[in-house]
């Protein structure tokens, strides 16, 4: 297996530090499954579901405050200490917020829910910006795949542990459970060896976007990673909408979301394991980052020729199909390619680039597209703004590696 000649010639240090990187990766998808289940659970249960647009605003906010806040002190810490203060302070609102809901004062539940969805960008971009720049080009390609599975496993296993642990001791032992991960991987993560910056190169990763060609190549990749967002949200809400016309009853919808997880995560696990090692070593990037989007089209139109006026099981089955498909290859194949955009980078400059993209861009994308579709969802219109987003994500790649080789 490719994973395994990174191995090759290496000294103990490298794969200590790789086992070390793994094993802390791991444990943030672990711990993420479990808070993220509690702390909806608790908000749902003060606020109700309804109320949840609001919240997601209220993360954007938070989460560009947390971004600044991380850029600056990177700027005279190693990642891995922002790491780590990032995960106590994480662990403490949990640990807070949980002791105060049992008390009584249900509104706290706001607080965990936001910051679930802040905390969870911070540790994953922190581990895989410090990838990005610890591991080779071609060592990367290797690794991107065993990565991702390792956090779909962690994922995966947290997800049953938190339904094993609430249904013998109550959701609120997920939560304590929890949060002993939330901070393990930081442990972990501390056992890696910490980049010793020189004198001239104590700025901000903000700071190091400073130059016009690096901003137009980073803009390039946050577009695309807006793109991205807009056209799975877009996805996203048409599933939900042929998902409620043909399965009214609440059991059976339980039963089949359950269903449609599983196989998104089985093929998002076969996609990161068997295709991305053999994929990424003899595929031109270029090519790569162009077959996304491409199939995406096809796959689109294929469910508008077979499913829009078709009855509402068929009519489910199309777009949940397209639905696995897309989910299941932004979470392995565009996930792993978009880590390989940020190679031609310097150090500094790559942690820069994922604060902008990979957290705010992402994150502020999803909340735009979210107000958009509050007044759009006719069925017409949503295929319409999906196949016009994927025909700009093609020409603005074709754009992106047109900058990367004067870079």
């Amino acid at each position: 297996m490719k994973f395994f000649e990174v191995f090759k010639n290496r000294d103990q240090a490298f794969k200590k530090n790789l086992w070390f990187f793994l094993v802390a990766y791991f444990m943030v998808l672990f711990n993420y499954s479990m808070v993220r289940a509690v702390s909806t659970t608790l908000f749902f249960e003060a606020f109700g579901a309804k109320s949840s647009p609001a919240a997601l605003f209220w993360s954007v906010i938070f989460l560009s405050i947390s971004i600044f806040t991380c850029n600056h002190l990177q700027k005279n810490h190693p990642v891995q200490k922002v790491f780590l203060w990032t995960s106590i302070f994480s662990a403490m609102i949990f640990l807070i917020s949980g002791i105060v809901f049992q008390s009584g004062l249900k509104e706290i539940s706001y607080l965990s829910f936001i910051w679930k969805e802040i905390y969870i960008v911070i540790q994953v971009h922190l581990l895989l910006a410090y990838a990005n720049v610890t591991f080779s080009r071609e060592d990367f390609k290797r690794l991107v795949g065993p990565v991702g599975a390792a956090g779909s496993i962690g994922g995966i296993l947290g997800g049953l542990l938190t339904s094993s642990l609430s249904a013998s001791a109550g959701f609120m032992s997920v939560l304590w459970v929890g949060l002993v991960f939330v901070v393990m991987p930081a442990i972990f993560f501390l056992s890696t060896p910490a980049r010793i910056k020189e004198a001239s190169e104590k700025k901000s990763p903000l700071g190091s976007l400073n130059t016009p060609s690096i901003r137009k190549y980073v803009f390039c990749i946050a577009a695309i990673v807006a793109l991205t967002q807009f056209m799975i949200n877009i996805l996203d809400f048409k599933f939900n909408l042929a998902f409620e016309a043909a399965i009214p009853d609440t059991a059976t919808r339980t039963g089949y979301l359950g269903s449609i997880y599983t196989w998104t995560n089985l093929i998002t696990f076969f996609l990161q394991v068997i295709i991305l090692p053999f994929l990424l070593p003899r595929v031109s990037e270029r090519n790569y980052h162009l077959f996304i989007p491409a199939s995406y089209l096809v796959s689109v139109l294929i469910m508008m020729i077979s499913g829009e006026s078709a009855a509402a099981g068929v009519a489910l089955y199309s777009v949940a199909s397209v639905y696995i498909y897309v989910k299941a290859s932004d979470y392995s194949l565009f996930s792993a390619g978009k880590e390989l955009l940020y190679q031609p980078l310097h150090s500094e400059q790559k942690y820069g680039a994922k604060y902008l993209t990979d957290m705010l861009v992402y994150r502020s994308a999803k909340a735009l597209v979210a107000a958009v579709l509050i007044y759009l969802q006719t069925s017409f219109i949503l295929n319409g703004m999906m196949i016009a987003l994927l025909l700009v994500w093609m020409v603005m790649v074709i754009r992106l590696f047109r900058l990367q080789r004067f870079l």
